[in-house]
């Protein structure tokens, strides 16, 4: 089944389950041992099977202590448009390996907005096994991300191995030329093919959250130069997310 939202205007930041809204001046990198909070990988198969799409998810705490499912947050250009197709070919893979189906899929309505429209909200028949380490949900305005932008607030994109990542933080696209929409950022964290959808984290307070997560390079052709580009999470993501955990409570 799929679930599409209108992009409407909304008023007021909702906090939902576990979102929270909190001093970005106490932000911090997340530990390296913290790696993988709330990191998952997605498989779509290719038409003729001989070939195989990978991405990323992030996993978000719901707040639902014994939920059957799971809800991921991931990038939609990684995904097939026939959600029939998806169900069928794509798969949230949870530790050791282990493949889950995809009940569900949200996606925004409007799809003439470019990147920040890139995103879907996925929920899985089945809860992980094992260690999972789910990650909490931090919404944010537009006045909170440009003070976030403009302090170059740390953050960190897990790799899985600690070894290749380092310290990055939220950058000003317009010290390189670029305008990006309010939803969208940029960031200097290390980032690969395949790595769309990864969750960009940042601790506050000693909890680590998502903040939004990553969708591409940017390449700027006048400074010979890239840039990562991020979606932030806002209100609609959030309310998503929360229309996904209550189907399943349904």
């Amino acid at each position: 089944m799929e679930i599409r939202f209108a992009a409407v205007r909304i008023t007021l930041l909702i906090t939902l389950l576990a979102t929270v809204s909190a001093e970005f001046a106490t932000a911090q990198v997340p530990d390296s041992s913290e790696a993988e909070v709330g990191l998952t990988r997605i498989e779509c198969a290719g038409d003729d099977s001989t070939y195989t799409f990978r991405f990323r998810g992030a996993i978000i705490d719901t707040g639902t202590v014994d939920a059957s499912y799971e809800v991921i947050l991931t990038a939609a250009h990684g995904l097939p448009s026939d959600v029939d197709v998806l169900r069928r070919r794509c798969r949230v893979v949870g530790a050791e390996d282990d493949r889950y189906r995809i009940e569900s899929v949200w996606r925004p309505t409007s799809q003439g907005r470019g990147s920040v429209d890139d995103w879907a909200v996925l929920l899985t028949e089945r809860r992980f096994r094992g260690h999972v380490k789910r990650v909490r949900t931090l919404a944010t305005d537009n006045a909170a991300r440009q003070q976030m932008a403009g302090n170059e607030m740390p953050v960190r994109l897990p790799l899985r191995f600690t070894g290749g990542e380092r310290a990055c933080s939220l950058t000003q696209p317009g010290s390189l030329g670029v305008n990006l929409a309010a939803e969208l950022f940029g960031h200097t964290c290390r980032a690969w093919f395949g790595h769309s959808g990864s969750p960009i984290l940042t601790t506050v307070e000693g909890e680590v959250y998502v903040l939004g997560i990553h969708l591409g390079s940017l390449w700027i052709v006048e400074n010979h130069a890239s840039l990562e580009i991020g979606r932030y999470l806002d209100v609609m993501i959030i309310k998503t997310i929360h229309a996904a955990t209550a189907r399943q409570r349904e």
